[in-house]
């Protein structure tokens, strides 16, 4: 049990974080803000798995060649990133530290808030219909080393790539953190995975509310609070955002709707109204490139929520470099799309 507490703080906590800063080493305004580091560095982790396994499902290459090539990868990038960033490190570290005794009364409830309900993943248990694709493509996967040939469903072998899956190798991408902390593929989703994707949530929350609130802590710490329970209380349909966050998350739709889409509307905010971003279009990008990993839907939903903030922010306000930028940023949910038209 330390072995795999330790391999998932790892996976989970320092690789996605040291990959982090990668990116926000090339930002001004939130340089060194803890929760900009996780979001970017687990859409950098998304990004990448995307580039790399599709070029491998479609030429129909074992699993371990997957598991291998991008485990390493991670790793070097993460070592590498935690090296140059080291001195970055200890000043957000002592800089938080001193920040402690100044946090008010609205932000620790909101921390019982939301570990109450990452403490219901933890102790409990959900179980939904989509897991007999989810879950099962993943144990799949482990247990005959391909990627997409052999049916979740009933086991046999497939004659073509699942055209509405194989563009969201979600799943795969399962099964490689289930091979990387030595656990089944089920107790990863339903109670290793949703912890950090629940955390991230509202890590982006956490990022909103201080852009809204123009840094009041004690303003975004009520915003987290009500935020909490309108997904407590949000058990009126199971299409909800906090029906998604808080039951099914582990599956690449509703990842897709409680962490990465808020991801894409606040990077798309942060990115547009500086006037040096390099870091924040750069962590766009690969957050929609993320969003083709998790789901189909997310190669459609986040251009276009792109597309509309693009014409709000950058063509209304004459910044046509940001509408440029803004489409280089669509172009994996292009490809995407094409890929999908030429084998559907």
């Amino acid at each position: 049990m330390i072995l795999e507490a330790v391999l998932i703080l790892l996976w989970f906590g320092l690789v996605p974080y040291s990959i982090g800063m990668t990116f926000t080493g090339f930002m001004k305004r939130e340089r060194d803000s803890f929760w900009m580091n996780v979001l970017c560095g687990y859409a950098g982790m998304f990004a990448f798995f995307e580039v790399l396994s599709l070029p491998l499902i479609f030429s129909r290459q074992p699993f371990h060649i997957l598991k291998y090539s991008y485990g390493l990868i991670m790793l070097l990038w993460a070592g590498v990133s935690l090296f140059v960033n080291r001195k970055r490190i200890g000043r957000m570290t002592i800089g938080r530290i001193r920040k402690l005794p100044k946090v008010p009364w609205t932000i620790y409830l909101a921390v019982v808030l939301v570990a109450f309900q990452i403490g219901v993943y933890l102790f409990g248990m959900a179980t939904d219909l989509d897991d007999s694709f989810y879950v099962a493509s993943a144990t799949t996967t482990l247990h005959t080393d391909e990627m997409f040939t052999i049916s979740a469903y009933t086991g046999r072998a497939v004659g073509k790539l699942p055209p509405r899956y194989v563009l969201s190798p979600f799943p795969i991408m399962l099964a490689f953190f289930s091979e990387a902390v030595r656990m089944h593929p089920a107790v990863v989703a339903h109670t290793v995975l949703p912890i950090f994707l629940v955390g991230l949530a509202y890590g982006v929350y956490i990022l909103m509310g201080q852009r809204l609130f123009k840094g009041d802590v004690r303003s975004t710490g009520i915003f987290l609070c009500f935020l909490s329970l309108v997904h407590v209380f949000s058990w009126y349909s199971v299409y909800t955002q906090g029906t998604f966050m808080l039951i099914r998350i582990w599956q690449g739709k509703a990842t897709l709707a409680a962490t990465l889409l808020p991801g894409v509307f606040y990077m798309t905010l942060s990115a547009m109204k500086e006037r040096e971003a390099k870091g924040e279009w750069a962590a766009l990008f690969c957050l929609m490139t993320a969003c083709c990993l998790v789901s189909s839907m997310g190669i459609m939903l986040a251009p276009i929520m792109l597309g509309i903030l693009t014409i709000v922010l950058g063509i209304v306000k004459w910044k046509w470099k940001n509408t440029l930028l803004a489409l280089a940023c669509s172009v994996p949910s292009i490809i995407c799309t094409v890929l999908y038209i030429l084998i559907r």
